[in-house]
């Protein structure tokens, strides 16, 4: 008897699974929030992984730092970026903080790359960009 219903509970737990699993899905109650779900193509257009830690170049295509950081406003806007300028292998180097919107993308040979229409020795002579600092506004 208690083989017979080991059976019965174990047939019906089987069935109760295939039943959920023939289930249709549905879709999630609409919230009122947008979603992108297929970007349309543009040109000019690059990850925030590919911004981190870019090069960046002037307009001679000279390097003149890389970007080690982005600073995002309230309203999720991206409005500096911060670029690492001078100095050899992280000794003597300074981060100085820039206008995001002057970072251009330019594309060559099919690959892009960011360019900044500033000099080396320009940016060495914006102030510090202080991390700390920055931190403590927030």
């Amino acid at each position: 008897m208690l083989k017979t219903l080991g059976l019965s509970a174990s047939a019906l737990a089987l069935a109760g699974g295939l039943a959920l699993a023939e289930t249709p899905m549905t879709n999630p109650p609409y919230t009122g929030r947008s979603a992108v779900t297929s970007p349309s193509p543009s040109t000019g257009r690059l990850l925030a992984s590919d911004i981190y830690k870019a090069n960046v170049y002037d307009p001679s295509e000279n390097k003149i730092g890389d970007v080690t950081d982005l600073i995002i406003d309230s309203n999720a806007k991206v409005t500096a970026a911060i670029v690492s300028v001078g100095g050899f292998i992280g000794v003597g180097q300074k981060d100085v903080m820039i206008p995001f919107d002057d970072l251009k993308i330019a594309d060559r040979n099919g690959k892009q790359w960011l360019t900044l229409n500033r000099t080396k020795d320009e940016l060495k002579m914006l102030p510090t960009f202080d991390k700390k600092a920055e931190a403590n506004k927030m």
